[in-house]
Order: C-alpha cells, then structure tokens, then sequence
C-alpha cells in the first residue's frame, strides 16, 4: 500500500503485437501521456531501455498495441487510469551497450490512425450536434460509451463536408457550431472519459472538482488523500496582453460581409460585453479595463483593432425574390457574422491567463473539469498566518495535462480572464 501522496503504481504496461503480449514494465525509463481541450484524442511516448531485442522482433509499423494501467496502490479504485493506444513511430534509437540500446516509442489513440485512412465528402442538413455524432457513430465506429458529453447545437443547417478527413471534419464543424444565443463556443476534446462535444459556457459553468492550494507534500502528520489535492509549484506562464488582446478583437472589432447572392455589402461592430453577455462563466466579474485613448475614446469601442471580412448571408433574409422562390433557404443560412470573427476573440479571451501546476501523484485530473486554485501570496507574513493572492486565485478550466514519470504536471488558463474585474481574479 503506497501512503506517500507523490506515489502511484503502475500496474501494467505491455505491448501486443499479432504475435502475443510482452510486459515492459520493467524496461521503460520514461511515460509521458497528453490531452487538451485543444486535442481531438490522446497521445503520449515512452522511454525503452532494451536488452531483450524487442526493436528485432517487433516491426513498430503501426499493427502494435500499448496498454498502459495505473493506479495509486495495488488494490486501490482511486486514480486509475486504463487505456490502450496505436505504436504510430519509433524515433531516436541509440545503443547503449553491445546488448542494449534506447529508444522513445510514441503513441496515440486509434481513432486517429482510422481517420487518416478515410474521408467524409457528404453533405447534410442537419444540426451540426447531430452531424458529428453521425460522424463518430458511423466514420468512426467509435462506441456510445466514448462519448463522454454531447452537447446540441442550435439552428438546422446546409453543411457540406468539404472532403475532410472524420477528425477534422468534427473540428472543422465545432468552429462553427453555435449555441441558443449565437455563441461560437463550442470544443471538441478527448479526455480520460472519453470524446467530448460540449460549449465552454456549459463546461464553465459547472462545479469545480477540486480545490487545489500551494502546500509541501509527504508531510507526517496529514492523510495522503487530501495531500493529492496540493499543488507542489506553480508558474504563472502568461498573463493579460493589452497588444495580444486588441489585435485579436478581444475588445472590439469589426465584421465586414458580403453576399454574391443578392449583392449586399453590410458591416457589423462587435463589442466585448457581445461576446461576454452570450455565454455562461465560472467567476462572477469580467476580466477588462475600460482605458480612454489620447483621442478620449475607450478601447471597448476601437472598432478598427481587428476586421473580418467574409461571405454572409443574412440580407437572404429580406430578399423578396428568395422568400418567394426558395424560401426554405433562409433557415439554412449560416450566421457567419455571429462566428468568424467572436470566436477567435473567444478563445483568445478564454487563455490569457494561465497558470501551470505540478501535482506529483495526481493524475486523474483531465482536461474539461474546473478547479478552484487559491495561490499564496509571497509577501512577509506572521508565522501560520495563509495570505492569498487575490489577483490569480479563482476557478480554473484544465486545458491540458501533461503526465510525466512519477509526476504530474498540469496546465490551467484562467477563466477567470473572462470574469475578473480589472487586475483582479476574483471567484463566484
């Protein structure tokens, strides 16, 4: 039984090949394993140190099979994560001895390497919720218990798949997707539950579920358990950038748009508080400044910071000559206006703060959870007196998760970047 916080078992790690299935346990060095908000699927390497010839019986061309089994102790339920992934390559063969040499193998999920061996060129009138589940159901094949959360999207649309392959075709419609009020929030990710399609209004708003603080580990006198739950360093990678933020419209901007159809030129000021009033968040105050310029105008109304130009087709909608003719149409177009340019301000917004924590031990946390970080601050302070950092505590959305060896290091950007007041990260 492991009682120290920082330690975890590693139950099985083998390779099966057509030929059967060989334990490595004992033969690697090194396990990495990702996943992102960001990310489609899963992918990982490890570190082999061979002295059994596995590179001379093995082809790694693909066909072989890694199953990785961890867990905090022997017979524990706790952490466990269990998954097998596709051998895609084998990079940086060296020999150490006449009799042994190292090698990193790298892997990933198999959904992966079967959507780069097919397209989807097909076109649909549908919502783009049910598109890409026709798409994981039927390209795919991928089983109901895989799908983690499927969130539905708003609006009947024409789509046609521009002959892409399954995966980017699922990314390619969650760019697109928009929720009830419009908003392009919608993320596609693999995580340890499985494949997610869901808003960020709808992972923010959920419940955090951990709260992680700034504590030494393997102390004496405190369970194991609650231990998990500190943070051994922090770092925060970046904060606000007023240059990075106004160029990508995060302020405000402009969408220009044009329609060949009925030769209607139109153009559209987006705001923050547009973007900010049509979605759900984790903390109550928004993350912006208001600053007067040197010509008295505010920053939140530069219209010129960022444009957009694009196709659009909302002056469909008053077209007498499509309403007589083709007026099913118009329930068909999509709002390119409420997309092209809000969602990049979206996601640009969504990470402008993060921070990165190393939690040894704890690698059941994944990608789309939230947490509740309380950072200390590093001001003189009496002695057992905890003194926090206002300006970066709050709740958190995982973005990503790095697993390394017997660590585990995460990545959080802010969400309260969307929230906060001014410099401020206040929570709820």
């Amino acid at each position: 039984m492991n009682t120290n916080s920082t330690q975890y078992k590693v139950r099985e790690v083998s390779i099966v090949t057509k030929g059967g299935s060989i334990e490595v346990t004992s033969l690697f060095e090194e396990l990495n394993i990702f996943d992102s908000l960001f990310l489609p699927v899963i992918s990982g390497n490890i570190l082999i140190t061979d002295s059994i010839g596995l590179s001379g019986r093995f082809l790694f061309d693909g066909s072989e099979v890694i199953k990785i089994f961890l867990c905090k102790d022997e017979n524990s339920d706790i952490g466990v994560f269990k998954e097998s992934f596709r051998i895609y390559k084998q990079t940086d063969r060296k020999n150490l001895t006449q009799t042994s040499e190292k090698y990193i193998l790298h892997f990933v999920s198999d959904e992966l390497i079967f959507s780069d061996q097919q397209r989807v060129n097909q076109g649909y009138v549908a919502t783009y919720s049910n598109v890409i589940e026709n798409i994981l159901t039927d390209h795919l094949r991928i089983e109901n218990k895989k799908h983690a959360l499927h969130e539905g999207t708003s609006g009947v649309r024409n789509i046609v798949i521009p002959n892409l392959r399954p995966l980017e075709a699922i990314e390619w419609c969650a760019k697109r997707a928009v929720d009830e009020y419009n908003s392009p929030n919608y993320m596609f990710y693999c995580n340890n539950v499985g494949f997610n399609f869901a808003s960020l209004s709808t992972l923010l708003s959920n419940s955090s579920i951990l709260d992680i603080k700034f504590e030494p580990k393997n102390l004496t006198n405190k369970n194991a358990l609650e231990e998990m739950s500190s943070a051994r360093s922090f770092e925060v990678v970046n904060q606000n950038d007023v240059i990075d933020r106004t160029r990508s419209g995060v302020n405000a901007g402009m969408f220009i748009g044009f329609d060949p159809m009925t030769r209607t030129f139109d153009s559209k000021p987006v705001t923050y508080n547009s973007n900010f009033t049509a979605m759900k968040h984790a903390n109550e105050y928004q993350n912006v400044t208001e600053i007067l310029n040197r010509d008295g105008s505010s920053n939140l109304t530069t219209f010129e910071s960022r444009k957009v130009l694009s196709v659009f087709g909302a002056a469909r909608r008053y077209s007498q000559y499509i309403q007589r003719w083709y007026p099913e149409s118009v329930s068909l177009v999509e709002n390119y206006e409420e997309q092209i340019f809000q969602r990049r301000a979206i996601l640009k917004n969504l990470t402008a703060r993060r921070i990165k924590l190393t939690m040894p031990g704890n690698f059941q946390l994944t990608s789309g959870f939230n947490v509740f970080f309380t950072a200390p601050s590093f001001a003189k302070r009496e002695i057992g007196e905890y003194t926090e950092d206002k300006s970066i505590s709050g709740k958190y959305i995982i973005i990503c998760i790095f697993r390394c060896g017997d660590a585990a290091t995460w990545c959080y950007p802010n969400i309260g970047c969307l929230l906060s007041s001014g410099v401020l990260l206040l929570s709820v």
